[in-house]
């Protein structure tokens, strides 16, 4: 499984001030393809990844689904609507297997409740994500499958922190919203110039560089917001 890495959001508060939440966390691994909530059903924990990857995924009602945001060890998944008790309206299923720690919806409330630093930390993820979202259906709308297909192979590869992404192609058409032989001709087009090797669901990023130069601004734009959060611990003024 992936390399284990702190979690942004998590390293941005102080374990010993924060007992109520630290406390309740608990390790979850889960494989590739495993659902952690269905859409319209109540949320029961929230996730904290340390490795690999969730999507977010919209689901129609012939059954049909879109990745819509994605989050890894920059984020996390399940805090709006374990807060507001809504039933979910999308999917989360793990896209690459993951090393996580999760908190039940109930306990993940109560420190939610009395801590101002866990509040600042759910409203910076949840400015993270908007941005996400904004960025993802600009880059659905405005630019080729190509670019798109590279910067979700990109996305991954950070996410994962391994060179081989286990990632199927019927998955990766799903995710973005094209057919599987449009999928299989760029991945075919990528290989043969030597950006990725392609074999069995299995891709290995070869040229990261050379990615980087096929996709569109989206990756640097959602990269850069990324990078720029800060993991210092939050200091709250006293009320």
């Amino acid at each position: 499984m992936n390399p284990v890495r702190p979690n942004s959001l998590l390293a941005m508060l102080k374990e010993t001030e924060e007992p109520m939440l630290f406390k309740h966390l608990h390790h979850f691994d889960g494989e590739r393809n495993t659902v952690l909530q269905r859409a319209g059903l109540p949320t029961e924990h929230v996730y904290f990844p340390l490795s690999g990857m969730i999507s977010f995924l919209t689901v129609m009602r012939d059954g049909e689904a879109i990745e819509t945001s994605a989050v890894g060890y920059d984020n996390g998944a399940g805090f709006n609507t374990a807060l507001s008790g809504r039933n979910s309206n999308c999917q989360l299923i793990v896209q690459i297997a993951m090393r996580s720690l999760r908190i039940d919806k109930q306990a993940f409330c109560r420190a939610y409740g009395e801590s101002g630093a866990l509040r600042h930390m759910v409203h910076m993820s949840n400015e993270l994500l908007i941005e996400q979202v904004q960025q993802t259906a600009a880059c659905h709308a405005l630019h080729s499958a190509e670019q798109r297909l590279a910067r979700w192979l990109l996305q991954s590869h950070d996410y994962a922190g391994e060179e081989v992404l286990d990632l199927t192609q019927d998955f990766v058409s799903e995710m973005l919203g094209v057919r599987r032989t449009t999928v299989s001709l760029i991945a075919t087009t990528l290989q043969e110039e030597g950006l990725i090797h392609y074999r069995r669901g299995h891709v290995k990023v070869l040229d990261r560089q050379g990615l980087e130069n096929r996709t569109c601004e989206c990756y640097a734009v959602v990269t850069q917001r990324r990078n720029g959060l800060v993991v210092k611990p939050i200091a709250v003024p006293p009320s």
